[in-house]
């Protein structure tokens, strides 16, 4: 259930450093989102630097960010949503996450657990209603992948489907924004 304040805001702040890394289980969801595309994903990432990926292993965050820029430009906004939205089938997630509240919450710990030394972006959510809130993302991940990886936790770790619709009027990071603002709202039971 969720509190019964209205609305909350809780920020995980972090600045982007050049030597940070990203787990390996984070890297294997984009290529097994890649399905039948895995071969030009993995070439996308030994172009990058990236080889012979392992779950437990840790990469550098901004070779894969490059890479999925790459990919997003070669192979388009959907397939980057679509490997956004296969992350949380991948790595490890906090435990306990049974609410929509917690689920707008573990966005940062997630990020925290999946990244070292990352301190790249911030995540904010403030709810609205029972049903309604808004994320702001500053991740250095493309949008599309951003907004895949919102509907993937909340498929994840609700079963649910949820809307996700980019804010009109905020900033956003394909238009040179640092974050993205996304409308996240529940289905009607």
């Amino acid at each position: 259930m969720p509190s019964t304040q209205p609305s909350q805001t809780v920020t995980v702040s972090r600045r982007f450093s050049p030597d940070a890394t990203v787990s390996g289980g984070n890297i294997l969801s984009m290529l097994a989102a890649m399905g039948p595309f895995r071969r030009r994903g993995e070439q996308i990432l030994e172009e990058n630097g990236i080889r012979d990926v392992q779950a437990d292993g840790w990469y550098s965050l901004q070779a894969y960010v490059t890479a999925l820029q790459a990919i997003g430009s070669k192979m388009g906004p959907n397939t980057l949503f679509q490997i956004g939205r296969q992350i949380p089938n991948h790595v490890p997630l906090p435990p306990g996450i049974d609410s929509f509240e917690k689920v707008l919450a573990s966005f940062g710990i997630a990020f925290d657990m999946n990244h070292r030394g990352a301190e790249a972006g911030a995540i904010t959510f403030d709810v609205k209603n029972p049903r309604s809130a808004t994320i702001t993302t500053g991740t250095p991940y493309p949008c599309d992948f951003d907004r895949g990886v919102i509907v993937g936790f909340f498929q994840k770790l609700m079963a649910m489907r949820v809307a996700v619709d980019p804010m009109e009027g905020a900033p956003c990071k394909a238009r040179g924004g640092e974050t993205c603002t996304y409308g996240v709202t529940l289905p009607l039971m």
